[in-house]
Parts: structure tokens; sequence; C-alpha cells
């Protein structure tokens, strides 16, 4: 399942990043993570990216349509 237009909207803000920050990171340009965010026409591949990197920092995405943050992994013990 790919991620709507409001996830990404919901995942960005979330993180704290902004439109410039995570297109440089998911290597797309700001005008196509716009496209993305407006539900505009965008490849299935670049939406897989985007969701991909976000997924990667830790935003969980839900079938319902809303999203979260996944629970910190603990760190090895001493």
């Amino acid at each position: 399942m790919l991620i709507s237009a409001a996830q990404c909207r919901m995942a960005r803000a979330a993180l704290g990043l902004s439109l410039r920050e995570l297109a440089k990171v998911a290597g797309v340009s700001v005008n196509t993570l716009s496209r993305v965010e407006s539900g505009g026409n965008v490849t299935s591949r670049t939406l897989a990216r985007v969701q991909s990197i976000l997924s990667g920092q830790g935003v969980v995405f839900r079938r319902d349509g809303s999203v979260g943050m996944a629970a910190p992994r603990a760190g090895p013990r001493a």
C-alpha cells in the first residue's frame, strides 16, 4: 500500500522536515514532492521512494490513513 498525499504531509510535519529537506533526502525535486503532497501526478516509484525515506525515519503508515511513530529500538545492554 502506497501512502496518500495527506499521510506524506503528516509524516513530514511529524519529523519537522521542510519540503526542501525531504526532497533532498528523497532525491526528488521540491516540485515533485509538492505534487506528492497535493495528490498530483507522480510515479508509483517516486511515491514508494518518499514512503521508504519516511519509514526509515520511524514513521508508521496506518491503513486508516493516519500516521504514527515507531517506538525507539532499545540499544544493546551493558
